[in-house]
């Protein structure tokens, strides 16, 4: 367990740029790529890039990016992508889709629901360090057999609450615009 507690220090260090660290220069999608790997890489653990330009793409033509404007990218697509890059390994790209924007007016602005979604990632990362304290485990020393089917179970348990309130709150707000 020597290795994981290592990598739980590593996460709980991990901080992710607000949005008025991003630059606010335009950007190549080259650059723009660059910096996603910049900023999340350092906790990514699959092989290869954390986002490639397919994928920029696909979120363009799939609407849950703006298009870029002469092929230049603003700190508000980076904030949109970095979101977007932890979002997708959790929830679908429609779910994503209908929480950006429901988390974007909710919070007035690309900006301020950046910060927020920032502030609560490095909180939620921050806490599998401090499990014991959470009482997201049951007994302390767990072997790491024990912890992955906990956070496994604890991994749907948060999947199936997110679905459930994007849903609430996609009925409220089809009930608004009525």
């Amino acid at each position: 367990m020597d290795e994981l507690q290592e990598w739980l220090d590593k996460l709980e260090n991990y901080r992710l740029p607000r949005f008025e660290d991003l630059p606010e220069l335009d950007l190549y999608r080259d650059q723009l790529l660059t910096l996603v790997d910049k900023y999340i890489g350092p906790i990514w653990l699959e092989d290869g890039p954390v986002v490639t330009t397919s994928m920029v793409n696909n979120y363009v033509k799939n609407g849950l990016l703006p298009h870029p404007i002469k092929k230049r990218y603003t700190r508000e697509h980076l904030a949109y992508l970095i979101a977007i890059t932890f979002l997708k390994q959790v929830v679908s790209i429609n779910e994503i889709q209908a929480g950006l924007e429901i988390q974007t007016n909710l919070n007035g602005g690309i900006a301020k629901a950046f910060d927020f979604f920032c502030d609560k990632q490095e909180l939620a990362l921050k806490m599998l360090n401090h499990r014991e304290e959470g009482q997201i485990l049951s007994e302390k020393n767990q072997s790491s057999a024990y912890l992955m089917v906990e956070m496994a179970t604890m991994s749907f348990a948060t999947k199936l609450i997110t679905k459930k309130i994007l849903m609430i709150e996609s009925n409220n707000q089809d009930e608004k615009s009525e």
